[in-house]
Formats: C-alpha cells, sequence, structure tokens
C-alpha cells in the first residue's frame, strides 16, 4: 500500500470525523437546546433522529475517532514536522 493512498484516505477520514462531530455538535447545541445545561426541566426527552444522549454518544465517540486519526498523521508525517521545526527555529 502507497503512502500517497495511505494519506489520501487518513484525508478522507479526517474529514468525515471532523463533518459528524460538526453536525453532532450542532445537533446537540441548536436543534435540541436546553437538555443537559442545568435547566430544561422537560419530563420528555428531545429527540431529533436520536434522543440527545445518543447525539452525546455519537459525538463523544467521534471525538476519539477525530483524536486517534490525528495521532496517525502526526505520526506519518513526522519527519516533515521536524524538518520544518528546524528550519522554522534555525537549527541546521
Amino acid at each position: 500500500m502507497s503512502r500517497a493512498f495511505v494519506n489520501y484516505w487518513l484525508g478522507w477520514l479526517l474529514f468525515l470525523a471532523g463533518l459528524g462531530l460538526a453536525v453532532s455538535g450542532f445537533v446537540r447545541w441548536f436543534v435540541l437546546p436546553g437538555q443537559g445545561r442545568g435547566g430544561g426541566g422537560r419530563a420528555e426527552e428531545a429527540v431529533f433522529v436520536f434522543a440527545r444522549h445518543t447525539w452525546t454518544d455519537i459525538h463523544q465517540w467521534l471525538a476519539v475517532i477525530f483524536s486517534v486519526l490525528v495521532v496517525v498523521h502526526i505520526i506519518l508525517h513526522w519527519s516533515w514536522v521536524v524538518a520544518m521545526s528546524r528550519r522554522f527555529f534555525g537549527q541546521r
């Protein structure tokens, strides 16, 4: 498997995880407001496709996946990070 192939799919996975984080965060913040913010006092649970607690679970798991993918991305590009740091800080 070529490095370009891995980078291509890693980029797509990072994009999709980030998009999922944005969507789930948007739903939790704007579509299902008031729940879980110390208020809300409603007996019934707000639902938009999934219940709020399910959106929270989705959001948290996507954050874990995104974080792992970022670490993999940094590992795969570590030599570039080191080279650019040396150039930036003037250590040759």
